[in-house]
């Protein structure tokens, strides 16, 4: 472990602070807390690939997600790690683990015209083999579509027998026969019904099309409802000089350091190998520059998970400042521990494993507090299309809460004249600019805080209170919100 990085452990004594996250399900915090680097199609497909093997792939990942609650990313980075399918097979399975999720409401509404029973009743290899090939009648066309359906059928066959696959086959087969049926939504319904029209068009649970039509109205919502059905770009943070780029990288007008690619290439994985650059989006580099942290600070990552946010504020301070990083999962603070000891990062950097509540009083106050809050991630759909179908309103209700009791505690531990930062990966007013409205009026010392030298324009991310909005629609990343504040010198 290299000097300056020291793992420090929470402080002794009762953990009374701890309930605040006892109160909130694990599944909410791990899924918010989740890796930074989900899986992204390597390649276009220029050519019609091998079908069975990427689908026997995509269908023991779909399987995973389904029974295990496994999360997208993990569950299919796991399967490709020990795969011997090579690209095209490898993008293949990707695109059908991730457009049978984000689709699936969709899907459902069209494989329901052909199916005479309910789907759930159907055992889960027939289920998911009917929603991966209905997603490629209806939303791909590179496969030939009576390759497609014979290869679904002969995984059914092997999975569930000569009867079972039958049944799919004759499925699948009407299907083909009845496109005038493969739309799952009612044009009527634009105006009669915008939350089930936007719902089954684009795939989004009623409740999340309301948040998306009551704040933006429907030409707005429509529009990144359809940005939310999309896939996103790989974004990356340049962490050392390079003379170039791989081929298909291109570096972004903004923030410093950001760069998009187009493509993967061996070239590509070598540099993220050494370190030289690293898996970032540009919502989440966006929010770490909207920190302003600068030399002589002393600053906190109150919810720090794998650091991606962490590291670039360490190396935006000064020899001999101070950043802690806390988080409640030692895994988490284990890998950034590794990330930081594989660079050079001249503050010190203290890891707690801990909740805020429990930062010890000994780690004194701090210059600058960034809380990249717990939330119900409906910002990065794109990126873990789960998520869609495992939110509720009751769980933005219930982060709310755990949101509001996160901000109290990091306002008392700001200096007078330090900065506060929140941050969400969320589009719902509750969790983003009408918690600050309530933080405002919570606590009359603090202010809102005018925008960071940074070196580049804040005017296409910010709206005119200064807060951060990110969407993939405008931004073409993870819709983001973040509020800069700041505690008056009294």
């Amino acid at each position: 472990m290299r000097p300056g990085l020291h793992r420090v452990p929470p402080a002794a004594g009762p953990r009374q602070a701890r309930a605040a996250r006892e109160r909130l399900p694990q599944r909410l915090y791990a899924a918010h807390r989740s890796p930074l680097s989900a899986p992204r199609r390597a390649l276009r497909l220029n050519r019609a690939p091998t079908v069975t093997t990427a689908r026997t792939l995509a269908l023991d990942v779909l399987s995973r997600i389904e029974q295990d609650d496994a999360y997208s990313h993990i569950a299919l980075s796991n399967q490709l790690a020990t795969s011997e399918l090579d690209a095209r097979d490898r993008a293949l399975a990707t695109e059908l683990v991730y457009g049978t999720l984000a689709r699936q409401r969709s899907i459902d509404t069209v494989l329901s015209r052909f199916v005479s029973r309910k789907l759930e009743s159907l055992d889960r290899p027939v289920r998911l083999n009917l929603r991966m090939a209905t997603y490629q009648l209806l939303y791909l066309d590179r496969i030939p579509a009576h390759a497609l359906v014979n290869d679904a059928v002969k995984l059914v066959k092997r999975a569930c027998g000569q009867r079972t696959a039958g049944f799919a086959n004759a499925v699948l087969r009407n299907m083909l026969r009845s496109k005038e049926k493969w739309q799952p939504f009612e044009e009527r319904d634009r105006s009669a019904n915008p939350a089930r029209y936007l719902g089954l068009k684009y795939s989004l649970p009623d409740w999340i099309a309301r948040r998306l039509l009551d704040r933006h109205g429907l030409e707005r919502a429509e529009a990144l409802a359809e940005a939310f059905a999309g896939r996103p770009p790989l974004y990356l943070r340049r962490l050392q000089p390079l003379d170039t780029l791989p081929e298909g990288v291109s570096p972004l007008q903004a923030p410093p350091g950001a760069l998009k690619a187009e493509s993967s290439s061996p070239e590509l994985r070598a540099l993220l190998e050494a370190h030289a650059l690293t898996i970032q989006d540009l919502g989440s580099q966006l929010i770490a520059h909207y920190c302003g942290a600068s030399p002589g600070m002393r600053a906190l990552d109150a919810c720090c998970g794998l650091g991606g946010k962490s590291l670039l504020l360490a190396q935006q301070l000064g020899p001999g400042d101070t950043l802690v990083a806390c988080d409640p999962l030692p895994t988490k603070l284990e890998m950034l521990a590794n990330t930081l000891a594989d660079l050079r990062v001249d503050p010190t950097v203290v890891l707690r494993e801990a909740t805020l509540q429990e930062l010890p009083e000994s780690d004194g106050d701090f210059d600058l507090i960034l809380v990249d809050a717990p939330c119900s991630g409906l910002g990065v759909i794109r990126r873990h299309p789960e998520t869609r179908w495992r939110r509720s309103p009751a769980d933005v209700d219930a982060l709310v809460r755990v949101q509001s009791e996160l901000l109290d505690h990091a306002v008392n531990r700001l200096n007078p004249g330090a900065t506060l930062v929140y941050s969400v990966c969320t589009f719902t007013r509750e969790e983003g600019p009408e918690q600050i409205e309530r933080l405002l009026e919570r606590h009359p010392h603090l202010e809102r805080a005018p925008l960071p030298e940074s070196g580049f324009d804040w005017a296409p991310f910010v709206n005119t209170l200064g807060e951060l909005d990110l969407n993939p629609r405008d931004h073409d990343c993870d819709a983001f919100f973040a509020a800069r504040l700041r505690r008056t010198q009294t």
